[in-house]
């Protein structure tokens, strides 16, 4: 892992987010990327991205812009120096294209392997079909989104992973972020398969296998018999006082995603642990 991004809205929240993602990174030996993302077009290098006057004069408009520009960018490089350590660059940076577009535009300019994304969990009326910020990189990236509600604990020593057997697609490719991560914390791996019916004996072997498959080192399997899984591996985790649940989703843009949540979405809503979610459709 190289990159890891991290957009800001200077906010609070998102704060948080930029220093949970750099103690990942110093772990990992990644760098950060801080983002902050604006509604003009992509390519845009005129007076609105650069702060430069364009011949001709310019309007209201263009000095509002300007101010904005410069504002954010000193805002950026104070959020830069403060969380650059001696072992993990970060650097700011401002793009147009608005949040989802500018994100692609990043990644296809400059890379990223995972997306570290301040969140409310709160949904707007006009983000019913499309979904709030994390959930329209969950359903349209393939990069991983790591998602946080509140200040994570200083340390990771237990990682949740849950999963459904039944599900055939369970990928080394699926599996290897969450190897990365684990690994570079030193954290142990608790791959958790939810079932509605009593507990078959026969699933704890398959968990061991599958585990073993995907190359995991330090892990623990365990079966929950549960009708609500969202709620039974939030408490799985709290219980634990685990720094991290991961949901592997099959999350969808666009209609399918107002009928149907998936369980990572919901997960990324309602849990005050870090949710790293990736999106298996896309790896």
């Amino acid at each position: 892992m190289k990159r890891i991004i991290v957009p800001t809205d200077f906010s609070k929240l998102s704060e948080q987010a930029i220093a949970f993602a750099v103690r990942i990174a110093k772990d990992i030996k990644a760098e950060v990327s801080i983002l902050h993302l604006e509604d003009m077009p992509l390519g845009d290098t005129s007076l609105h991205l650069t702060g430069e006057a364009r011949q001709g004069g310019y309007s209201e408009d263009d000095l509002y812009n300007v101010q904005l520009f410069r504002a954010n960018t000193n805002k950026l490089k104070v959020l830069s120096e403060k969380y650059e350590k001696k072992d993990v660059v970060v650097t700011g940076q401002q793009l147009g294209g608005g949040f989802l577009k500018g994100l692609e535009h990043f990644i296809e300019m400059h890379g990223g392997d995972l997306i570290v994304m301040g969140t409310t969990g709160e949904e707007s009326i006009q983000e019913l079909f499309s979904g709030n910020h994390t959930e329209q990189l969950i359903e349209n990236l393939d990069v991983p989104v790591l998602s946080i509600q509140h200040q994570a604990d200083d340390e990771i020593k237990d990682i949740v992973v849950g999963i459904d057997l039944q599900d055939e697609s369970y990928t080394k490719d699926a599996f290897a972020m969450i190897k990365v991560i684990s690994e570079s914390l030193d954290a142990r791996v608790h791959v958790v398969n939810i079932v509605k019916s009593e507990q078959p004996e026969a699933l704890m072997s398959d968990l061991n296998n599958l585990a073993k498959g995907v190359g995991l080192k330090n892990y623990i399997v365990d079966v929950i018999s549960s009708k609500n899984e969202n709620k039974a591996l939030m408490e799985f985790a709290e219980q634990l006082h685990a720094g991290l649940i991961v949901t592997l989703s099959e999350a969808r843009a666009g209609l399918y995603r107002f009928i149907q949540h998936s369980f990572a979405t919901k997960m990324t809503k309602t849990s005050a642990i870090p949710v790293l979610t990736i999106n298996k459709r896309l790896v």
